[in-house]
């Protein structure tokens, strides 16, 4: 019965896995680029952009035509319509027509807020695949980390049979076999915990992908981090347009000092006692240019224009500094991890493996020789380390000059 029960559970534990397993997507680097490009949060902007437009179709029209009718003069009394020679139904139409190209620009201001929003849309996507990138580096530095503990492990175990054999022979302490064994168990414990740190970073992506899922390590295109690719910077280009649409503000402002006219026609149905006919109409009104409305109007418009063309010129200078930031970044990287490649990890390799055979044949102590494997365990991990730290920095030179994240 209870090896029935056993077998039973494990049925249900593997049935389970394949369920969680299929619930989970895996995508190569380019699916997840093209789930990104569909994000939420990108076509969001792009909705607000396309807003903005029929915005600027509804602020750049001058308004529909109004159509008046109108009962004129009947007498209170008998509202009878033969009785005075001005009683008469009026049928009026005006339409307010503008003097100037103020509802021109006002509609050429709106459209270049929504390219700027259309651009702030691909800054988005720019954005969630720095993300992406980030994600992804860091989830390979782990796999890295994770293949060095075992590595390491792998050393540890060696090691340990020969340090039985040692302390069978009355070469070592039991101490120093116990150390041995605790070393082992902490690198055991290291290899766990970054296990648990991979399924956690791949959590991360989530949000991206909108759904349970992981990318492919192997699928990334690891060497565009150092390659050219296209440059758009969508962020300057985004207040380029905010400032052609500032330009075109502040030029409907200027020109709604000259004010627009209402135009009217009417047509007087009468009942024609005096032998005149029906009678025609025609107005033309427009409004006087006494209030603080379209001065102060026309210098928030100036206001406003200056505000963008200072915040341009402050993205470009800061922008410049932040270049050189990451370039000695990139640099100082490169360079440590060049020493640690080509020197620091070649001496600290030939130390262990001296230090290993030494204390096989007993003239080296076991704490020299687990020195030597953790002063050599650190120097990888710390290569992992900078590896992706390189990485990073790369793609983010990438986003701030406005290259290309995906091929």
């Amino acid at each position: 019965m209870m090896s029935n029960y056993i077998t039973t559970k494990k049925i249900y534990i593997l049935i389970f896995v394949a369920v969680f397993s299929s619930m989970v997507q895996a995508y190569t680097f380019n699916e997840a680029v093209e789930v990104i490009k569909k994000h939420d949060a990108v076509e969001l902007i792009k909705n607000k952009a396309l807003a903005l437009r029929e915005q600027g179709e509804i602020k750049g029209s001058w308004g529909d035509p109004m159509l008046k009718i109108a009962a004129k003069n009947y007498p209170k009394d008998s509202l009878a319509n033969d009785k005075t020679p001005m009683t008469g139904l009026e049928f009026s139409v005006s339409q307010k027509i503008a003097l100037s190209s103020k509802y021109r620009n006002i509609k050429n201001a709106y459209s270049q807020l929504g390219v700027a929003l259309n651009y702030s849309s691909q800054l988005k996507k720019q954005e969630l695949l720095q993300r992406l990138w980030w994600a992804l580096i860091e989830s390979k530095k782990i796999d890295k980390q994770i293949f060095i503990y075992k590595e390491n492990l792998s050393w540890i175990k060696n090691t340990l049979k020969v340090s039985k054999k040692l302390y069978a022979n009355g070469k070592i302490s039991q101490q120093a076999l116990l150390d041995i064994q605790i070393r082992k168990s902490e690198v055991e414990a290291s290899l766990s915990n970054k296990k648990f740190e991979l399924k956690q970073q791949f959590t991360s992506l989530n949000y991206l992908l909108g759904m349970k899922g992981n990318v492919n390590l192997a699928s990334v295109p690891w060497g565009m981090l150092v390659a050219k690719k296209k440059i758009q910077d969508v962020r300057e280009l985004a207040l380029m347009s905010k400032q052609r649409a500032s330009e075109s503000f502040l030029t409907a402002r200027k020109l709604a000092y000259i004010p627009d006219i209402t135009v009217s026609l009417g047509y007087t149905k009468r009942a024609n006692i005096d032998d005149q006919g029906d009678f025609l109409s025609a107005a033309i009104s427009m409004p006087l240019p006494f209030s603080s409305n379209k001065y102060a109007a026309y210098d928030q418009a100036t206001f406003k224009k200056l505000e963008i063309i200072k915040t341009l010129a402050d993205y470009k200078k800061s922008k410049n500094a932040k270049k050189e930031k990451i370039i000695y970044e990139v640099e100082k990287i490169s360079a440590e991890l060049g020493i640690l490649k080509n020197k620091t990890i070649q001496f600290a390799e030939n130390s262990r493996e001296i230090t290993t055979k030494s204390y096989r044949l007993g003239r080296s102590s076991y704490v020299e020789l687990l020195q030597s494997e953790l002063k050599l365990q650190k120097l990888l991990v710390k290569k992992a380390m900078l590896i992706a730290s390189l990485a990073k920095a790369q793609v983010n030179y990438k986003f701030l000059v406005g290259e290309k994240l995906y091929e």
